[in-house]
């Protein structure tokens, strides 16, 4: 019987083991680390560390290990807090962050820093921890957190304006000179679109009370207060600005840096740079030569009826058997209706017929756009919807307009999540659609499709350098069919996820196709 002696044998044996691995780990480079510390996670003695130990194998576990091992990192860095360790309370809280944004939730503490567009940005809290608790756990508050982001992303655009081009990887960064109100006030009123290019740098500048302002959609960076005053300015660095066209409102911010009732404001102002592509001639809605008409289809497959708005040339007869390209997001085509309007009566668009089902009504379950559009997010939704579109609305449109049912007279449109869809069924259903237009499509290529190229629509793509993962899939879209030698058109514009170059390459589309 041991009383009071020293620990057993086996027992100092396996407490200093975990201390030399910790001191290993410590010492060792990135890529031994990243092995030890997989050896750390499986160490019995680790379960039973307390104070310093716990400490140094929480902190070890959440730099070097995986996220598997984030939920060990963070109990163990629990142990540590409750024992009094400094520094323990920011492993958990950043270990607890991590793994609920790894989970698709907001974090708590707003320990997580991401980048958008080369700045600093402090991904969603959720609002469950209030600063009191922060405080305790050793971290900043919410306020001072934002602030120390701010004052660094100040730092680092102040040296992107000594720098000449872009940071590697990136085709639009911040850039921060700290205009005077005096200058930012002649410039406003010798610009009163609120934007001006000097070079390859494009600043936006406007008045607002607001706790802040988003020069939405495209460069989505929050705009910097200038002094105390009520301007507000930002300035970016853009590869092939000169080929630019980029739309933009000037959207009002709460103090948490939320849009101001949740909402995205309007988009009233474009910049367009001297070498982009020519504005097309638009009509406006009362000035439409041909006719609009908005109907309700009923559908077995989608056990309800669908809206559809149906957009016909000036004097359209049935018997005209005119070619057809079936779109998605109807409830979004005014736009796009206004320019083809006007191409068609100028002549630059052939007469044509567009049929476009509007998406899946808000407030279902989950995002039934998406549901309906892409493949592989609900298979039985995806299908149904495929049945509606392919099927039911083709035949509604050929008996009640006189469409054409030619492979070579049929399309399929559809941007964004529209975009894969209209790629999703140029694919599955080739013997049906002679031409599929996607523009910024989310959704890559899958490398196991069967892409028969005799087969295949002519495929017309389109997306804009600065749309991120938009631009990358619709990319790949077009290496894909470069390779596979299936007939398509590739246009790149500088542009980001916006309407404009949609609305502007859908006519050229359709002359490319049918004119």
């Amino acid at each position: 019987m041991n009383s009071g002696g020293p620990p057993a044998t086996g027992e100092a044996t396996s407490s200093d083991k975990l201390r030399d691995l910790l001191a290993r780990i410590e010492l060792a480079e990135p890529s031994e680390a990243l092995m030890l510390v997989q050896l750390l996670a499986r160490t019995p003695s680790l379960q039973q560390s307390q104070g310093p130990t716990a400490l140094r194998a929480a902190r070890a576990l959440s730099v070097h290990g995986g996220p598997q091992l984030m939920s060990i990192a963070g109990e163990l860095a629990a142990r540590a807090h409750r024992d009094g360790q400094a520094g323990a309370g920011v492993i958990f809280a950043e270990c607890s962050d991590k793994m609920s944004l790894m989970g698709g939730r907001p974090q708590q503490f707003g320990t997580v820093v991401t980048r958008h567009l080369g700045d600093l940005v402090m991904a969603p809290v959720d609002g469950s921890v209030d600063d009191d608790s922060r405080i305790r756990m050793g971290l900043p508050t919410i306020a001072e957190r934002r602030s120390q982001i701010d004052r660094r992303n100040r730092e680092l655009a102040r040296e992107r304006a000594d720098e000449s081009g872009l940071p590697p990887g990136q085709r639009i960064c911040r850039v921060w000179r700290d205009p005077s109100p005096e200058f930012l006030t002649t410039q406003l009123e010798a610009n009163p679109s609120r934007a001006w290019a000097n070079g390859d740098e494009l600043t936006f500048a406007c008045r607002s009370d607001a706790a802040g302002v988003l020069p939405g959609p495209v460069i989505e960076l929050p705009m910097w207060r200038i002094d105390d005053s009520d301007l507000w300015a930002m300035t970016v660095r853009i590869e092939r600005l000169e080929e630019a066209v980029i739309g933009y409102g000037f959207w009002p911010l709460d103090d948490g840096g939320g849009l101001l009732g949740g909402q995205r404001g309007s988009v009233p102002h474009r910049y367009r740079g001297p070498q982009a592509p020519a504005e097309l001639p638009s009509h406006a809605d009362d000035e439409l030569r041909g006719t609009t008409q908005t109907h309700s289809v009923p559908s077995v497959a989608l056990r309800n009826q669908r809206k559809v708005t149906v957009y016909l040339p000036p004097q359209h007869a049935p018997s005209e058997q005119l070619p057809v390209l079936y779109a998605t997001d109807g409830n979004m085509v005014g736009p796009y209706l206004r320019r083809l309007d006007a191409g068609i009566v100028n002549g630059t668009v052939p007469r044509f017929v567009m049929v476009a089902a509007h998406s899946a009504p808000m407030g279902g379950y989950g995002n039934e756009r998406a549901m309906e559009y892409l493949p592989g997010f609900d298979d039985d939704r995806f299908d149904r919807h495929q049945r509606f579109f392919v099927e039911e609305l083709a035949a509604w449109a050929e008996s009640s307009f006189g469409v054409s049912g030619d492979r070579g007279q049929r399309g399929v449109f559809g941007a964004s999540d529209g975009g894969g869809h209209a790629m999703a069924v140029g694919h599955m259903h080739r013997d049906k659609f002679g031409h599929a237009v996607a523009y910024s499509t989310g959704m890559p290529p899958n490398e196991r499709m069967d892409w028969n190229a005799s087969e295949a629509p002519f495929v017309h793509l389109c997306a804009g350098t600065l749309e991120g993962g938009f631009h990358q899939a619709t990319e790949a879209w077009a290496a894909w069919l470069h390779f596979a030698k299936s007939p398509h058109e590739w246009t790149e514009r500088v542009c980001g996820h916006d309407l404009i170059q949609w609305i502007e390459e859908l006519p050229r589309a359709v002359a490319r196709a049918w004119g």
